[in-house]
């Protein structure tokens, strides 16, 4: 499986024993609120797992990402399939340590991923989407090049804004390289 290394972050897959790490992070409410809700011990557990399980079925998924100066856990981020507004669809998206929130790493560890999904798996295009009172996550995604698309779509049973990014002939901007 691959890991990423970009000039802060070290990205490794998820794994099934990854709970207790990304359990701090995802259920803080700060973080939460961001992804629609604190998630119970056993959604925390299922979500673990499928993302693990994604990994082993499509050689992709989302990386635990941790700050490679002093190796604490600063986010969850990366690929993985999904079906939003009807329509089967890979997606980049992130959760980063509130703590952290501010420092660009959503952008580094996105940048990364995209450069994955076009550089690596050679998709076409790639969605991410978010909770439509999520600006800073907004950002993100216009500073990595999506554009809006469209009303908002339903997801997990709530509204969120859909941008899309085409895959360009060349990637460019600040990428991640495999280790």
């Amino acid at each position: 499986m691959t890991v990423l290394v970009t000039a802060r972050l070290e990205g490794t897959p998820i794994t099934s024993d990854a709970g207790p790490l990304l359990a701090g992070l995802l259920t803080d409410p700060r973080v939460a609120r961001t992804l629609g809700g604190v998630p119970s011990p056993d959604a925390l557990a299922g979500m673990v797992a499928r993302q693990a399980a994604h990994w082993v079925a499509h050689g992709f998924g989302y990386w635990l990402w941790r700050d490679r100066a002093t190796g604490a856990v600063v986010a969850r981020g990366g690929l993985h399939h999904v079906v939003v507004g009807g329509r089967a669809e890979v997606e980049v998206g992130w959760a980063v340590d509130a703590d952290r929130w501010g420092e660009g790493l959503a952008s580094e560890l996105g940048a990364a991923a995209v450069a994955f999904a076009f550089g690596r798996l050679d998709l076409h295009e790639i969605v991410s989407f978010t909770l439509p009172a999520n600006m800073t996550s907004r950002r993100v995604m216009e500073k990595l090049g999506f554009a809006r698309e469209g009303a908002q779509v339903e997801h997990a049973g709530m509204d969120h804004v859909l941008y899309r990014l085409l895959a360009p002939s060349t990637t460019t901007g600040p990428q991640g390289e495999l280790a």
